[in-house]
C-alpha cells in the first residue's frame, strides 16, 4: 500500500497498525509517535528538496534511524494540560506529570494569568543527563523601536572578538570573546581521562559522566548568552545593521590547523544572522547583509587601496600606498558601515579563467590566470589589457 509522505497519511497509517504491530503503544503518550511522525515528514521533505535541487547547502540523504545512544532525544506536546503552576517552580506536562523546575517561570506565569500569552506547546528534552521544558507561546507585546533610529551600524564576526560594531556616530565597539569550549577544554580532557579509567556504569564513572556533561551546559549556556546580549542590543539600538556574509563550512577548511578549526566551531558564527533577523523584525530594525564577495576586511577603509597581510589571520594589516597599519576587523567594520558607498571593495567572485600556451613539442600548459602572483608567465604576456591593468594594481604579498 502506497501512502502519501505527509503527516495526516502517515498518521493514519499509524493509527490502523498500531494495534497489530505495537499492542504496548498505549503504555506511552500518543504525542511520542506523533512527534516522531513529524520529524520523519521533515527528513522526507529535506531529502526530496535536496535531491530536485530545491534545497541549498550540502546534500541531504534519505533518513535513516538514530542510534539510541546519539539521537537527540525530544517530544513534543500539542494537546493536554500544559500549565506552569502559581508557585512557579513547577510544570505540567500530560502523562509525565508535575516536574520541579530550576529556573523561575513567574515571567511567562504572569503573562498567561493576565492573559497576555498562550501556551501551544510544549516540548521535553534530555540532554546532558537533565530534561529540558521549552514552551511555544502566542505573547501580545509591544516592541519598542530602537534608540537610534538614524545610526547605521556595521558588524564584524571574528574570532578574537566576537564581534567589532562600528557605528556613523563614530563610536568602536569590541565585543570579546568568551570561547567557553577553550575556556573548559584542560578540564574536558582531564575529566573525561579520568572517566575512562573508572568501570563503566559504576557510581564514580557516573559521576565523573555528569560532570562532564555540566561542562558542555555550561559552555553551551555561555555561547547562547553571549550571541542574545549581543543581537537584542543590536536590535534595539540601532536603525540600520550591516553585517557580512559568512561562509562557515569554507572559514573551517581554509584554517588548517584542529586548533584553529575548533575556534571557528567554538564561536558559533552560525547563530548570529538568524538571531539578529527575528530581532530586528520585532523592533523594526533594517538589516542587510553584505554580499559574501564584498572584501570588508581587505580594502583600506581610508583610501581604498587593498591591504597588505603580512601573514596569514593578521590582526594589523598596512596599506600599501600610505604604510599606515591598520586594524583589520575595525577596517571591515567601517566598510560595512559605510556600504554600499565602499562597494568598490566588492571583488570578483567568478571562477579563474584557464589559458593554454604552446611550448616546444606542441605540448600545452595550462596556467591559472587571476591569481594573485607576481610570477612572470607566458600566460602573463598573453593576458588582456584589462587584465593586466588590475593585477598592476595589486600588491605582491608582504610589500609594506
Amino acid at each position: 500500500m502506497s501512502v502519501p509522505w505527509d503527516f495526516r497519511s502517515l498518521r493514519d497509517a499509524w493509527n490502523a497498525a498500531k494495534p497489530e504491530v505495537a499492542p504496548w503503544w498505549a503504555e506511552n503518550s500518543k504525542e511520542a509517535y506523533a512527534s516522531g511522525i513529524a520529524d520523519a515528514v521533515t527528513g522526507l521533505d529535506n531529502w526530496r528538496a535536496s535531491k530536485n535541487g530545491s534545497r541549498k547547502g550540502k546534500r541531504v540523504g534519505f533518513p535513516r534511524f538514530e542510534s539510541k545512544r546519539k539521537a537527540h532525544n525530544a517530544l513534543r506536546f500539542t494537546t493536554g494540560v500544559m500549565r506552569v503552576d502559581v508557585d512557579r517552580r513547577t510544570i505540567i506536562l500530560p502523562r509525565v506529570g508535575a516536574l520541579r523546575s530550576k529556573e523561575n517561570t513567574r515571567r511567562l506565569e504572569r503573562l498567561v494569568r493576565t492573559g497576555k500569552a498562550r501556551i501551544l506547546n510544549a516540548t521535553l528534552t534530555e540532554r546532558w543527563g537533565r530534561l529540558f521544558v521549552s514552551f511555544g507561546t502566542i505573547v501580545q507585546q509591544q516592541r519598542p523601536a530602537p534608540a537610534l533610529p538614524q545610526v547605521t551600524a556595521g558588524v564584524d564576526l571574528g574570532l578574537r572578538n566576537l564581534a567589532t560594531i562600528a557605528d556613523t556616530t563614530g563610536r568602536i565597539t569590541e565585543v570579546p570573546n568568551p570561547a567557553p569550549l577553550r575556556a573548559t577544554l584542560t578540564e574536558r580532557r582531564r575529566v573525561a581521562r579520568g572517566m575512562s579509567r573508572k568501570i563503566a556504569d559504576s557510581r564514580a564513572h557516573r559521576a565523573a559522566k555528569a560532570k562532564l556533561a555540566r561542562l558542555d551546559r555550561k559552555a553551551v549556556t555561555i555561547r547562547k548568552q553571549a550571541w542574545h546580549d549581543m543581537t537584542t542590543t543590536l536590535a534595539r539600538t540601532y536603525g540600520r545593521v550591516v553585517i557580512e556574509t559568512l561562509d562557515i563550512a569554507a572559514m573551517k577548511r581554509s584554517m588548517g590547523r584542529r586548533a584553529f578549526r575548533r575556534s571557528v566551531s567554538d564561536a558559533a558564527l552560525g547563530m548570529f544572522r538568524p538571531m539578529l533577523t527575528y530581532k530586528a523584525a520585532w523592533h523594526g530594525t533594517e538589516l542587510v547583509a553584505a554580499p559574501r564577495r564584498f572584501a570588508s576586511s581587505q580594502i583600506h577603509h581610508g583610501c581604498g587601496c587593498r591591504l597588505v597581510e603580512p601573514k596569514k589571520l593578521a590582526k594589523t594589516l598596512f596599506c600599501s600606498v600610505t604604510g599606515e597599519a591598520v586594524d583589520r576587523d575595525v577596517n571591515a567594520a567601517l566598510n560595512l558601515r559605510d556600504y554600499p558607498e565602499t562597494n568598490a571593495g566588492v571583488v570578483d567572485a567568478r571562477a579563474p579563467q584557464a589559458s593554454a600556451t604552446r611550448r616546444g613539442g606542441g605540448q600545452a600548459r595550462r596556467t591559472i590566470v587571476g591569481r594573485g602572483t607576481d610570477r612572470k608567465t607566458a600566460a602573463r604576456a598573453a593576458a588582456s589589457p584589462v587584465e593586466a591593468e588590475t593585477r598592476k594594481g595589486t600588491p605582491r604579498r608582504g610589500a609594506a
